[in-house]
């Protein structure tokens, strides 16, 4: 029976009016894609958008006899690949590894379907019912693919996503059972009933995941703008303030006050000499020189940060300070035994000077830094091209 609660909607040209509205948002999308480097999964979720709405064209067309078949291959085939992109661009996007096995099956899927129910034993109950399947397969892809977001920042934009394909699901799941017959609820229902409801929350669905992936594109280049905010822009290391913010963030996964760390600071010497002398040119390939010898020389859960015009900081989490010595003369060695080359070729011989300074029980990481600072002035009045350790600690020189 009917429900006069639900107004009578006309499908084909609901399905014509979403096949539009994916159109739009696939060559938005495009766009979006073409213009950032950064785009990650936007062209393959533009491409999955795209397919979308040829698919729905293809329902919608009321071609002669000899054309039917035709667009009921192009209907099926193109909805499977729009899976197929769809879910390729959120694997991209999160970083996830391509589960090919769900990828043959979604395009196998409405394939099989095809050759079964609409070539060789024609059966269009059996094939909208086969062809659903894969679009169940994609949306249970779709969700565990949800469960983690690349970034913390866009972890609720992934919640939300993951709601509506849960929903959607459920809906596809209730509405094709009134074609198979399985579910009583379902049964005493007209059909008009489920393909109504089925067609509107199809718009929804795909107007959300493309909302959605608008938001994780625009969430992502925002945060990624973040990123470089806390970037030295020369040199490629953290600047002063993500120093200062990574510091936090390692702060609150250990105790650092219980913990010990090394510092080091290193400063060039003789840096406006070397400006005077070889022109600005000449002084930004030294201290791009200094950071490649530091990433060199680090390892990855040290802190490696420009935080000032020619000076240089490093935190070694869980190192004592022998090993921040160690570290230092390696580093300064590095400098004192290679020259950098000019623009015009000629060599530009530079060294540093280093303070050095444990993080003992009870300091704060300001006051470490502090004191590291007053051993590189240290270094710098015995001579410079030295390490020095802070104070109310051995020395070296």
């Amino acid at each position: 029976m009917s429900d006069p609660f639900i107004l009578p909607i006309d499908i084909p040209t609901l399905a014509l009016s979403r096949g539009f509205v994916q159109l739009l948002l696939g060559g938005l999308l495009l766009y979006i894609g073409s213009r950032e480097s950064e785009a990650r999964g936007t062209r393959l979720w533009a491409i999955g958008f795209l397919l979308n709405g040829i698919s729905l064209f293809a329902f919608t067309i009321r071609a002669a006899d000899s054309w039917v078949q035709f667009f009921t291959v192009v209907n099926h085939l193109a909805l499977g690949a729009s899976s197929i992109f769809l879910l390729l661009g959120f694997w991209r996007f999160g970083q996830q590894p391509n589960r090919r096995w769900i990828l043959i099956l979604l395009f196998a899927i409405p394939l099989i379907s095809l050759l079964a129910w609409e070539i060789i034993w024609p059966n269009t109950r059996m094939r909208i019912l086969f062809t659903a399947t894969g679009q169940a397969l994609f949306l249970i892809a779709l969700e565990r693919s949800l469960r983690l977001a690349p970034r913390v920042e866009l972890a609720s934009i992934y919640h939300l996503l993951r709601i509506a394909a849960v929903i959607y699901l459920v809906v596809l799941v209730w509405s094709y059972a009134s074609v198979a017959g399985v579910l009583p609820t379902t049964a005493r229902l007209d059909i008009g009933y489920h393909r109504t409801l089925f067609s509107v929350t199809s718009l929804l669905f795909m107007l959300s995941l493309a909302v959605g992936c608008l938001a994780l594109q625009f969430g992502w280049l925002a945060a990624r703008s973040g990123d470089l905010a806390l970037i030295d822009w020369q040199t490629g290391l953290l600047n002063r303030r993500g120093f200062f913010r990574a510091n936090r963030s390692l702060e609150k996964k250990q105790d650092q006050r219980t913990q010990n760390s090394s510092v080091i600071v290193i400063d060039v010497d003789h840096f406006k000499a070397i400006n005077d002398h070889f022109g600005h040119a000449g002084g930004d390939r030294v201290l791009e020189n200094l950071a490649v010898k530091l990433r060199a020389l680090t390892d990855v859960q040290h802190l490696v940060a420009r935080t000032g015009g020619e000076e240089f900081c490093i935190l070694l989490p869980s190192s004592d300070q022998q090993i921040a010595i160690a570290m230092a003369e390696e580093i300064r060695l590095s400098c004192s035994e290679a020259d950098v080359l000019s623009a015009e070729g000629r060599p530009i011989h530079f060294t540093i000077s280093a303070g050095v300074c444990e993080k003992q029980t009870g300091m704060t990481f300001e006051e470490t830094l502090v004191r590291a600072d007053k051993a590189l002035y240290v270094a710098k009045n015995k001579g410079r091209n030295r390490v020095q350790a802070c104070v109310n600690h051995a020395s070296h020189a």
